[in-house]
C-alpha cells in the first residue's frame, strides 16, 4: 500500500509562508501559483524552483509582453552591442530627492548628452 505524503500548501495567490510557519528545510506550496516554499537554517523563507528561476530571457524569447511597470531597486540597465565585449552603455539613475518622470516624445531620432554638464537634450533628426 502507498503512502501520501502531503506537504503544507496554500491555495491564496500570491501567499508565502511565513518564517514561523516553517521548520527548516520543511517544504510548502503555493498551489495557485505553482511555487515551491523552504526555509533556510539561517531563517529565511525562499522560493525554491517554480517562476523565481524563469529568467528574462526566457519569457522574452517567449514573446511576452506586460502592461506593469518594472521597478529596478537600486539597479542599472546594462546595454550590449551586437559585439559581447569589454564595452556597454549603462543606464543608472541618481538616489532620487523625489518622484520623477522622463517622457519620451513621440518623435524618431537620437538622445545627446552634453558632456560632463547635469542637462542634457534631445536631438530629433530629419
Amino acid at each position: 500500500m502507498s503512502t501520501v505524503i502531503k506537504i503544507k500548501r496554500s491555495e491564496t495567490p500570491q501567499q508565502i509562508p511565513g518564517a514561523a510557519a516553517l521548520e527548516t528545510h520543511e517544504l510548502a506550496m503555493n498551489v495557485t501559483d505553482g511555487k515551491l516554499y523552504t526555509k533556510t537554517s539561517g531563517g529565511v523563507v525562499k522560493e525554491v524552483g517554480g517562476a523565481g528561476a524563469v529568467s528574462l530571457q526566457t519569457v522574452t524569447n517567449g514573446g511576452a509582453v506586460t502592461d506593469n511597470d518594472i521597478t529596478l531597486n537600486g539597479s542599472n540597465l546594462i546595454f550590449e552591442g551586437y559585439q559581447e565585449n569589454a564595452y556597454e552603455t549603462t543606464l543608472t539613475v541618481a538616489e532620487p530627492t523625489g518622484d520623477r518622470i522622463i517622457t519620451f516624445p513621440d518623435a524618431s531620432g537620437d538622445v545627446a548628452m552634453l558632456g560632463d554638464s547635469l542637462a542634457f537634450s534631445i536631438v530629433f533628426g530629419s
